[in-house]
């Protein structure tokens, strides 16, 4: 053979320690040495380069301002976050002490110090025609997986329409869609199906719309479309005195009652008319108020709920509803006249009429209405909105305010935004 000298600047001798490296890449690197030096695959050979790169001084001497500038990256900003899954250890929270059981027994007569057995999960078995009838919504999870697929077979039952909870699904989700758009579902207590809700008024409407559900692949966006196109919704509010006499209640639809939008929606409507929406989407939530981000990004906490929002009804996070109710109290009109927020959204909806407002007062205003309300104003609209603008726009005058013109149009949206005509859909 040929011999072969090399050189090296480090002092001393390279030995194999774990104060330098990683006890696991020490013991790896001594496995490799035993192999003979032309028979390494790359992957070896990087880490050999690897482990060489911890004693070598040069190395980390040019190492040292990369690690250095890495500690300047922006961190993102993380939220510890508490998740239900499976194949993780279970974390005991402060109400439990160390009688917490990792296992659900049987009880007789429920006394717990007389156990039974393991309570395994499964379906109720008195919904079942057989016991092996489970089998046909369990799967076996991929190789390797440490969750047991039972969700997936709950999903599985919940979606299956011939022995499953499938048509009872379809219809709960249905008369919910019915409810959001018309007040009321076709079944008013929502969460209630059962024996102790209320019936349905038109069981012939709602088994159809479920069938229509589950026909069109589960799609919500067609269920939505055929609601709002029919002609039970796009009926008018108008009240008639003998029908209400024989249908006070109106159950079987034969008006549109006005319904309130919801605490969101109003917010949402607000951010819209300034022009100062912002439609990203994802992303971090928020507890401040003046985001200009949908509803839906506003943080839930708590023991820091947006008070707008809890003013219009917005339900706690403790627990569930399935009807939000809808009052009609003063600190309502006092929020939407007094709100810093309110006022800021008056303001960016009149520095959006801008260009109208250079053109004419009346041409501002008619955009403002359309803008608004979807609509013109009548000729009695347009002459108050005119009289209502110009009297403001001559007492901000009269007390040296910065321009008076923008600031008077702002008065005259706000008061827009306050109308019932903005704030409910009838």
């Amino acid at each position: 053979g040929r011999l072969r000298l090399s050189i090296s600047t480090t002092e001393g001798t390279a030995t194999l320690d774990g104060d330098t490296a990683p006890h696991d890449l020490v013991n790896e690197v001594a496995a490799l040495l035993k192999i003979p030096p032309g028979n390494h695959t790359p992957e070896q050979r990087e880490t050999l380069a690897r482990w060489y790169r911890t004693i070598d001084p040069e190395w980390q001497k040019l190492n040292r301002p990369v690690e250095e500038h890495l500690k300047l990256a922006p961190q993102p900003q993380l939220t510890k976050a508490m998740v239900t899954s499976e194949g993780l250890p279970a974390i005991r929270l402060h109400t439990q002490g160390a009688d917490f059981f990792e296992e659900t027994y049987f009880l007789k007569r429920g006394d717990l110090k007389q156990k039974l057995g393991v309570a395994q999960q499964s379906f109720l078995r008195v919904l079942m025609t057989a016991p092996e009838q489970e089998k046909r919504w369990q799967e076996s999870p991929p190789e390797g997986w440490r969750t047991s697929y039972r969700r997936r077979a709950l999903a599985n039952w919940l979606t299956d329409t011939e022995q499953g909870a499938g048509h009872l699904l379809a219809r709960v989700i249905v008369n919910r869609l019915w409810r959001h758009h018309l007040g009321r579902g076709i079944v008013a207590t929502p969460s209630d199906f059962g024996a102790q809700g209320e019936r349905p008024t038109h069981p012939e409407l709602l088994d159809w719309l479920a069938a229509e559900l589950i026909d069109g692949g589960w799609r919500l966006k067609a269920i939505h479309k055929l609601i709002m196109t029919s002609a039970v919704y796009m009926q008018a509010s108008d009240y008639d005195e003998q029908r209400g006499r024989t249908d006070p209640d109106n159950r079987l639809w034969w008006r549109h009652v006005p319904r309130r939008l919801e605490a969101e929606a109003i917010r949402d409507s607000m951010l819209a008319v300034s022009g100062r929406l912002d439609p990203t989407m994802l992303g971090p939530g928020s507890l401040d108020e003046g985001h200009p981000r949908r509803s839906i990004y506003l943080t839930i906490k708590r023991s820091q709920l947006i008070p707008m929002m809890v003013l219009f009804d917005a339900p706690e996070p403790n627990q569930g509803l399935g009807n939000r109710p809808a009052t009609t109290v003063a600190p309502q009109a006092l929020a939407l006249m007094n709100n810093s927020h309110v006022r800021g959204y008056a303001e960016g909806f009149a520095q959006r009429l801008g260009p109208r407002l250079a053109e004419s007062t009346e041409a501002a205003i008619r955009e403002a209405y359309l803008v608004a309300l979807a609509r013109f104003p009548t000729e009695a609209e347009r002459a108050d909105a005119v009289s209502f603008v110009e009297a403001q726009m001559g007492s901000y005058v009269g007390s040296g305010k910065e321009n008076p013109k923008q600031q008077a149009l702002a008065d005259f949206c706000q008061a827009l935004i306050c109308l019932n005509e903005f704030l409910y859909v009838d």
